[in-house]
């Protein structure tokens, strides 16, 4: 079979004729009929210093939807021919983190695309209880991006963030996590939404999602425009959805007094931040927030399907696998028009 491979240490991504796996007992293989990318992949892909790759070869994808094909002998539940969402996050179920409800943080947590075989290929093994189950009313493409990209903002502005309804938010960053953050902060009830980039077509895209004020990051007056639009005062809740310190430094000002703060973008870079007395004194709250539940994913998935949310507009993209590797250099080009690019392995491309 094709499949995207990298390998530590070198930069680049290449198809490749690989063997079908075979899955274990507790595994299931699936036919990938979707599989998002988003800029972990690139930074896996062409970044080595990052070392987010930790086996000596890897196939990319953590955003995976197919059918399952074979069922490993101890897998109970499912069955071939089953239309599946894929949780990229392997927990051991057993950790203090887990027990406490923290399964995203698993202290022998693993990632499905990173240290282990991903998705951008024609199949794939995943454990049995990582599998979401996809009803009709959601399609491939969504179901895919239904496993990182749309959970990762969920997670990070209410089960960390904690943000509630009648509050205001600003989300920094409205490429691929921040563009579903504000969708997702319209959806629940947030009075007011705020949309900062440095990039105009994403302003734009914000408002077309619900944000009722866009700003450029590199507006020297940001922080004055933040209060302005929300009544002379701070947000409530801060979402950084990019990695970059000058923006996470920028979330912080723009917080109000009790407000708090969540980080979800990676940056190597130190962080700077105001003197402790305005964290003190304003009794505010910086908050990391770095991934989902699988039963993030199941709520999502069932509010989908209920018509509650609608992401239909998310993927920008959709290419067949013998074009995942031009997938790629579309996110590293930082196009305005490219959102979320998706790979159908097992299917046509539909292009842009």
């Amino acid at each position: 079979m094709k499949a995207l491979r990298v390998i530590r240490g070198e930069a680049g991504a290449h198809l490749v004729d690989v063997p079908v796996p075979v899955p274990r007992d507790d595994e299931v293989l699936i036919q990938v009929t979707a599989a998002g990318l988003c800029g972990t992949d690139v930074q896996a892909a062409f970044r080595p210093e990052a070392r987010l790759i930790t086996r000596p070869e890897l196939t990319l994808g953590h955003e995976p939807a197919g059918r399952i094909v074979a069922l490993g002998g101890a897998v109970r539940g499912w069955a071939t021919g089953d239309r599946v969402a894929v949780s990229s996050i392997v927990i051991c179920g057993r950790c203090h983190l887990c027990s406490q409800g923290m399964s995203e943080i698993c202290a022998r947590g693993s990632i499905i695309g990173l240290n282990h075989d991903g998705a951008v290929a024609e199949y794939m093994t995943a454990p049995a209880v990582n599998l979401v189950r996809l009803p009709d009313a959601v399609t491939d493409e969504v179901g895919a991006i239904l496993t990182d990209a749309i959970p990762t903002p969920f997670h990070a502005l209410y089960q960390r963030g904690r943000l509630q309804p009648g509050e205001t938010v600003a989300v920094f960053g409205v490429g691929g996590l921040g563009q579903h953050a504000v969708q997702l902060a319209k959806a629940f009830g947030a009075a007011r939404i705020i949309a900062v980039d440095i990039r105009a077509e994403q302003l734009e895209h914000a408002r077309s999602l619900g944000a009722d004020h866009a700003f450029r990051a590199d507006d020297e007056k940001l922080g004055d425009r933040i209060r302005e639009a929300n009544g002379g005062r701070g947000v409530d809740l801060a979402g950084v959805f990019v990695g970059s310190s000058a923006a996470i430094a920028a979330a912080f000002r723009s917080v109000g007094k009790g407000g708090r703060m969540v980080v979800v973008g990676l940056t190597d870079d130190d962080l700077v931040l105001p003197p402790s007395a305005a964290l003190a004194r304003r009794e505010i709250s910086i908050i990391g927030s770095g991934g989902f539940r699988l039963d993030t994913i199941e709520q999502l998935v069932a509010l989908v399907a209920a018509g509650r949310l609608d992401f239909s507009r998310s993927v920008s993209h959709v290419l067949g696998l013998d074009e995942a590797e031009s997938a790629l250099d579309l996110l590293r080009g930082h196009d305005g028009s490219v959102r979320r690019v998706v790979v159908a392995p097992n299917g046509e491309g539909l292009g842009p």
